[in-house]
Formats: structure tokens, C-alpha cells, sequence
């Protein structure tokens, strides 16, 4: 792996700056002092900042001075990142399609151009202008931007609640998740039951002022999960937070489905649903290591919707080992003829908890991109449009998350995850509870460990942080 030396003259985003390198250098061991295979540096000098890459030089002026002390301090990393980025740009003779920005959600930028009173177009022209964001990345936020504005946001008083189950029948090389296969995790399912229903009560009349937008029960594959303990699981959740909007449950596999894990979802009023095939390739699907096929999706999805499912999600992920662009193709081909009414498209990102990440696997970068337009092609035909999208570390190709919908049918959950606009409690293993202070831009949290095992141990001690959280302090405004 290679050595970087980066050194700033602003410690405090040497991190922000470590992010910038990595858009050109992929993974390799970056230090602040010490032996390097290649030396950036980053200063301010003569009313810029100046980064060099190996006698490679860019210079970026520095932002008028704000009376704001955190815009101040947003606008100062904004200048370094974008000159390094226009030095290594210019040093590697390589254009990441995102440009220069390394941020978990770029819808937010867009949103910031148009707050400040431009329009669409010039909005997407700011953004290609000043981070250097292919227009085609620029428009797709445009479009998110139109789809978000038909979906209402949520109301004062209104919070998400999530439900986390973190268990899976097997472990997909892929997946960072703290979670359990059935083969190590079966013997704690109960025990994890009750710590989950226990935590849930214990918080619920904290939230009883609240009014439940989105609920949401994820993973891992909470199917994975008997019959007996799924009901018990949702039956808490509803009692405790009864009356939400909109009732996600994350059926995932097809292989943890029986009819009367169906019939329980149905029953339950859940009002949307996922089964997701990653790929409808048999081949990629046992690579991975899933033991189940494309054929057992389609039984199933036929299955959904002979039982009145009426809005069920499929999740897709690109440049998986093994797969090419023809097979994507094959894959969208087939999930088209099962007609979703949302499609999530994932591009493969290899995180430090991956098994696929220990080896030697690495994607084509080219390809993925192919597979990204090919996928959007589709979701169109399709009659889907998108309405969130997300980006993280390790992305192949330094690509995205795209979630596409058909009128009508965006997530209010996933929009209010994604965009940060909804205080969010969060129960069960790793699950991460969030309260909003907009007025101030800051957002407080109260992580759950991660370990199963710890989480059962001590979960009244979760349900205290959550209730600490929810404790009134501060302004109504402050609040709000």
C-alpha cells in the first residue's frame, strides 16, 4: 500500500483533505510527517490556499470573511479541498464524476445554491463551476430536488422511528453490517427479542408527545427472524408507537419468506415493503454467498402482490465480483417485468468490515459507471424517477446510491434519513438516534453498541441514552 505525507496549515480538516486524496489515490496509508512515496501540502499564502502534489501547484482565493463563525469555518474547508482537488486533478490527469466533494449527501449543496435564491439551472451551473460535478451528476440532484418537493415534509412534533434486527440467514461478502448470520447469531434471536421490546417500552412514553411519520423495520433481514418472534417484534412497535404515516419492513431474501411471514407482514399493515435480489444472476448470487436464486424473487414478488402488497421496493447493487454490464442489463431486464414501485440501485462500496474487502477483488471504474447509466436508463423506462440519493466511502468509481419511485410512491422514511429533516428514534443493535437543532445546524446523537451480545447485556443503559436525548432542554426554539 502507498505512503502519503499531507501536511496543512489547518490541522483541524487534515482528515477533510485525507478524503480529497483518496478520490485519486484509492485506498493507501496517509501520515503527517514521516517517509512518502508521494508529498501533498496545503497553506495558506497571499490570500489563498495553495496545495502542491509533488511540485504540482493550485490556488484557490480564500472566501470573503463571514460574521458567522461556522460558515467561516465551512467556507475555509471548502477552499483547501478544492485546491487540493484542482492540484491532484491536474497531477493525475483524472476527473472523479463527483468532482471535488466527498460528502455523504450533495443534495444539500444543491439545496444551499438554491436557497440563495438561484434557479434550477443555475444552480446545476454553480456546481459544476465550483466542485467540478459532472452536469449530469448536477442534474440528478436537480431532479431529486423536484421529486423531494412533491413529498410533504415532515410537521412539527413528527419523528421516525427505527427498528433494527440485525440478522441475516447468511452473510453476503459484501455486507459491513454489525450483523449476525443465522449460524453464529440463531442462539441470540430471543434474548434479542426481549432486549428490543424491553428498550421500546422503556422510551415510549418519552415519545408520546411525538407523532410517528415513518416506521421502520430494517436490518440485517428482520425476516430472518421466526414467525413467532417477528410478531412479537412488530407487535411492540405498534403498540408503542402507534398511528405512523408509513410502515416499512425490510423483508429482504426471498429465503426467509414463508407464507405465514408473509401473511404476518400483511396483517400487521405494513404499507411498504422490500425484497431485494442485489442481481437476478444466479452465478453472482451464490458468489456472494446467498443461497437463494433469482426464480425464488420472482415467486415470492408474485406471491406479494397476489396477497395486495401494493408498494414493494427492490434494492440492486452494481459492480459486484464477477458481474458485467451485460449481466446488469439482464438483471434490470428481469426486475422490469416484475415492475417495483421503488428501485434503490447501490454501487458497490468496499468497506473495512467486508470480507470481499480482503481480497484481491478490485471494480472497474469505467464499468461502473456504464452500469450507473444503465441502471438510471432503466428506472426511467420504468416510469420511476429518483428521489434520494447518498454516497459513501469506498464507492466504486466514487459513484452513488440512487432511490427511484413511481409518482406518488417516494419513502418518506428514506427521504427524511437521507436529507437529515426528522428527528429519528432508534431502536436495537448499532441503531443510531438522532435530534435535530436546524436553527443552529447541529444534530445530537445517541449511538447503541454495536456488539449483540453488549446490547442485550445492557440495554437499559441504551434506553437511557435515547431518553436523555429526548429530555427537554434549551429554547423552544433550540428544539424545534
Amino acid at each position: 500500500m502507498r505512503r502519503v505525507i499531507l501536511q496543512t496549515a489547518c490541522p483541524e480538516i487534515w482528515n477533510d483533505l485525507c478524503d480529497v486524496a483518496r478520490l485519486f489515490l484509492g485506498e493507501c496509508e496517509i501520515a503527517q510527517e514521516g517517509e512518502g512515496e508521494i508529498h501533498i501540502s496545503h497553506e495558506i499564502a497571499g490570500g489563498a490556499h495553495v496545495a502542491r502534489v509533488e511540485g504540482v501547484s493550485a490556488r484557490v482565493p480564500l472566501a470573503p470573511d463571514s460574521p458567522d463563525a461556522l460558515e467561516q469555518r465551512r467556507q475555509r474547508k471548502r477552499g483547501a479541498k478544492n485546491a487540493l482537488y484542482q492540484a491532484l486533478k491536474h497531477w493525475t490527469g483524472r476527473k472523479p464524476p463527483w468532482g471535488s466533494l466527498t460528502g455523504i449527501r450533495p443534495t444539500r449543496l444543491y439545496a444551499e445554491q438554491r436557497a440563495a435564491g438561484k434557479g434550477e439551472e443555475e444552480a446545476v451551473e454553480a456546481l459544476v463551476e465550483t466542485f467540478d460535478v459532472d452536469r449530469g451528476k448536477a442534474q440528478l440532484l436537480r431532479d431529486i430536488a423536484r421529486e423531494q418537493a412533491s413529498v410533504p415534509a415532515p410537521a412539527p412534533g413528527e419523528i421516525d422511528v427505527y427498528v433494527g434486527i440485525p440478522f441475516c440467514r447468511t452473510r453476503c461478502s459484501y455486507c459491513s453490517f454489525a450483523a449476525l448470520d443465522m449460524k453464529h447469531g440463531a442462539k441470540l434471536t430471543g434474548a434479542y427479542v426481549e432486549a428490543i421490546m424491553r428498550e421500546m417500552r422503556l422510551v415510549a412514553q418519552d415519545l408520546s408527545a411525538f407523532r410517528v411519520r415513518g416506521l421502520y423495520i430494517g436490518g440485517g433481514t428482520p425476516t430472518a427472524l421466526s414467525t413467532g418472534e417477528l410478531a412479537r417484534v412488530l407487535d411492540c412497535a405498534l403498540r408503542c408507537f402507534p398511528g405512523a404515516r408509513e410502515f416499512t419492513v425490510e423483508a429482504g431474501r426471498p429465503d426467509t419468506l414463508s407464507e405465514d411471514k408473509l401473511r404476518l407482514l400483511r396483517d400487521a399493515g405494513a404499507t411498504r415493503v422490500s425484497l431485494n435480489p442485489q442481481t437476478m444472476n444466479d452465478e453472482t448470487l451464490r458468489r456472494v454467498g446467498r443461497d437463494h436464486t433469482a426464480a425464488d424473487i420472482e415467486r415470492v414478488y408474485g406471491r406479494m402482490r397476489e396477497m395486495g402488497f401494493a408498494d414493494i421496493n427492490m434494492d440492486l447493487i452494481l459492480a459486484l465480483p464477477g458481474e458485467t454490464v451485460d449481466d446488469v442489463a439482464r438483471t434490470l431486464e428481469r426486475v422490469a417485468r416484475l415492475a417495483p414501485d421503488n428501485l434503490t440501485v447501490h454501487t458497490l462500496a468496499l468497506k473495512r468490515a467486508a470480507a470481499l474487502r480482503f481480497t484481491d477483488y478490485a471494480a472497474d471504474e469505467m464499468a461502473a459507471q456504464r452500469m450507473v447509466d444503465l441502471a438510471a436508463g432503466a428506472a426511467a423506462a420504468m416510469g420511476l424517477a429518483p428521489y434520494y440519493l447518498y454516497r459513501q466511502k469506498y464507492m466504486a468509481g466514487n459513484l452513488e446510491n440512487v432511490g427511484y419511485c413511481r409518482p406518488g410512491m417516494a419513502s418518506l422514511y428514506n427521504i427524511d434519513i437521507m436529507e437529515e429533516i426528522a428527528p429519528i428514534a432508534a431502536f436495537g443493535a448499532g441503531a443510531i438516534s438522532k435530534w435535530l437543532y436546524p436553527a443552529a445546524r447541529r444534530i445530537e446523537r445517541a449511538p447503541n453498541l454495536k456488539s449483540v451480545e453488549q446490547y442485550i447485556a445492557r440495554v437499559d443503559e441504551m434506553a437511557e441514552r435515547k431518553r436523555a436525548l429526548w429530555a427537554p432542554r434549551g429554547t423552544k426554539e433550540e428544539r424545534a
